[in-house]
């Protein structure tokens, strides 16, 4: 047998060794994960717009969402975590507004935007040395905005309604596929569904009539599931 013969598989051995106790060792962690996903919501605004309101909110549709998030925590032993995670999630809304009193319905579309900070914990599965399951479950505040809302009237412009930002509890819950490609990084793929609460449109609209005081309109009870690709660094 060669030298090489004899060495090569104690090289490989050693290797391997650090790797997987890195994998499982406690410490600090931190990364980042670009996400895709959908999300759905309702109103219960009867009374929006101008002119004593009355505008009942109908056919809210939200578009295909896109999102960063940055997080950062420490493994305390083999499967619990913790962690904090910032979130910007951006994605298009659209919705008509009934008004019976002016036989009416126009439509608005606009940008729905949340920037959530989030308090998390984890528990992680290790089917081998190197692929982690993992589940999540955080509470946090998210910051929702409503921005870019314009009003239209079969195409025609109307208004301009006035971007707001509201102010609300945030749920998620989470699992997760991680593997490691060195042994200090991992790549995962990450599922979520959140409760993220509710957007409000400012409450001036400006357009054909000038700048008048409008009844906010209210998109209630978002949900959002996104798909995410991570990557994670332990140090």
């Amino acid at each position: 047998m060669t030298f090489s013969a004899r060495v090569l598989p104690w090289a490989v051995a050693m290797a391997l060794l650090p790797f997987s106790a890195l994998a499982q060792e406690p410490g600090f962690f931190a990364g980042l994960t670009p996400s895709v996903g959908m999300a759905h919501g309702s109103s219960g605004t009867t009374d929006g717009g101008g002119f004593g309101g009355g505008g009942t909110v109908e056919n809210v549709k939200f578009g295909t969402t896109a999102g960063i998030g940055a997080h950062a925590g420490y493994q305390f032993d083999r499967h619990l975590s913790g962690f904090l995670s910032y979130q910007y999630v951006r994605g298009d809304v659209d919705w008509d507004t009934n008004f019976p009193q002016f036989g009416q319905t126009t439509n608005f579309s606009g940008t729905a935007t949340s920037n959530a900070i989030l308090v998390n914990a984890a528990y992680d599965w290790l089917p081998s040395d190197t692929t982690t399951i993992r589940a999540t479950a955080g509470l946090g505040v998210a910051f929702n905005t409503l921005s870019g809302v314009t009003e239209r009237y079969e195409g025609a412009f109307v208004s301009d309604v006035e971007s707001h930002t509201k102010t609300n509890p945030i749920a998620q819950i989470g699992l997760a596929i991680q593997h490691n490609i060195t042994p200090n990084t991992t790549v995962g793929l990450a599922a979520t569904v959140a409760y993220t609460g509710g957007f409000e449109t400012g409450a001036t609209r400006t357009g054909n009539l000038g700048q008048t005081p409008i009844n906010p309109y209210e998109i209630d009870n978002v949900w959002r599931a996104s798909l995410g690709v991570s990557l994670e660094t332990r140090f």
